[in-house]
């Protein structure tokens, strides 16, 4: 029997490809990205951290905690020890990327942005996958999908970049967020996450059950938002911002 991981990764290989290896991340890691497609981005992806807050609440919420001495062997405790990690990862991330617009000064114009049809589609996946009715393994096998998806994206544009660059030649996404979503700390942590949806597909879910044709259609959910989360972008210019 297949971990539900390897099962989901295999559902439609040509799909999270499409989602992993976009031309905004090749855009990304070679200069060429327009300026006005990165704060879009920025902008969008602020938005939808501060909805991975939302869910990561709603999740946790969910977890129903384990008062006994073996507590911390619970795998209720290890689904809100992830969890809780996860809400300290994202307000770390959300830091950062204001940091970044204001050290430019777009702040203002960052923070100002309203959600697109697709950041809006995310808000809706959240909060559908961390609902009352659905299981808690659905939730996570969200998180983990999007998690999972953003480290090959980040991985694919690390490998789109010049390796000779120095560091004073290198612009802010190759600098910080190509190194930040592409490191191995980022992906034991993902690894994490994928760890906990497994046990929980093998100890709370059969293979055959309806939790795994649910998490099957939340998976699928996710990978086409990923694939169009990501601006439709030309390398028309370089960024001229460092």
């Amino acid at each position: 029997m297949p971990s539900l991981t390897a099962h989901l990764l295999h559902l439609d290989e040509s799909a999270l490809k499409a989602a992993t290896q976009h031309p905004f991340l090749e855009a990304a890691a070679t200069q060429s990205l327009p300026l006005e497609h990165l704060k879009a981005w920025l902008a969008q992806d602020r938005l939808y951290a501060l909805a991975y807050v939302n869910f990561m609440g709603a999740l946790l919420a969910k977890v129903p905690i384990p008062t006994t001495a073996d507590r911390e062997s619970t795998l209720e405790w290890r689904a809100a020890d992830v969890i809780i990690d996860c809400l300290i990862n994202i307000r770390n991330e959300s830091k950062l990327f204001e940091e970044m617009a204001a050290a430019e000064g777009w702040l203002e114009e960052i923070c100002d942005a309203q959600p697109n049809r697709h950041t809006r589609a995310y808000q809706d996946l959240f909060a559908g996958a961390a609902a009352a009715q659905k299981p808690l393994i659905v939730g996570l096998t969200v998180l983990w999908a999007t998690e999972e998806c953003y480290l090959r994206a980040w991985r694919h544009a690390k490998s789109k970049m010049d390796s000779g660059l120095k560091v004073k030649e290198k612009d802010v996404m190759q600098r910080t967020f190509i190194p930040n979503w592409s490191s191995p700390e980022f992906e034991a942590f993902v690894r994490r996450i994928g760890a906990l949806v497994n046990k929980f597909g093998s100890e709370r879910a059969g293979e055959d059950g309806w939790e795994w044709q649910e998490c099957e259609t939340a998976w699928r959910q996710t990978v086409w938002l990923e694939r169009e989360f990501w601006p439709d972008v030309k390398a028309e210019k370089k960024v001229t911002f460092e």
